[in-house]
């Protein structure tokens, strides 16, 4: 079964053909090594749900922090507020809301929560996160 066909199904069927038209399948890590590096015309929001203690161990390029604990009060806020508080553009539904984590669970969680205050955003896990992208770009190798 696809993530999408499956995060849909459990949906009311009112908002059914809406999720799955706005909810795109994960990012890899070659698709998002494209993307911050300008590879392409998709504009994008990259938003790491880490702590900050987390984040200041490293983050992907471009990727704005708001922790998890924080992002649907976050994505609530209008948008002078939130680029007041992110100094960033608050995501629209005109662009891809790539959220990431440490290993993806958390950013699945913000997703979760996101949807529910901003069902229009065109939202996508990069499921590896930081992980992943420290292990391909940056040649670190998990610990065990």
């Amino acid at each position: 079964m696809s993530a999408i066909f499956y995060r849909t199904a459990r949906c009311a069927p009112a908002m059914l053909a809406r999720r799955m038209y706005a909810t795109k399948p994960d990012v890899s890590f070659q698709e998002l090594k494209q993307i911050i590096h300008g590879v392409g015309s998709i504009p994008y929001k990259l938003i790491d749900v880490r702590e900050p203690h987390e984040v200041a161990q490293g983050k992907v390029p471009s990727a704005t922090n708001i922790p998890l604990g924080e992002v649907a009060a976050a994505f609530s806020l209008p948008a002078d507020e939130f680029k007041a508080k992110y100094i960033i553009e608050k995501p629209t539904p005109n662009e891809e809301t790539i959220f990431y984590c440490r290993s993806g669970k958390r950013s699945q969680d913000a997703i979760n929560q996101v949807e529910k205050v901003s069902p229009d955003l065109v939202i996508r896990n990069y499921r590896g996160s930081w992980l992943n992208y420290s292990e391909n770009a940056l040649g670190n190798k998990p610990l065990k």
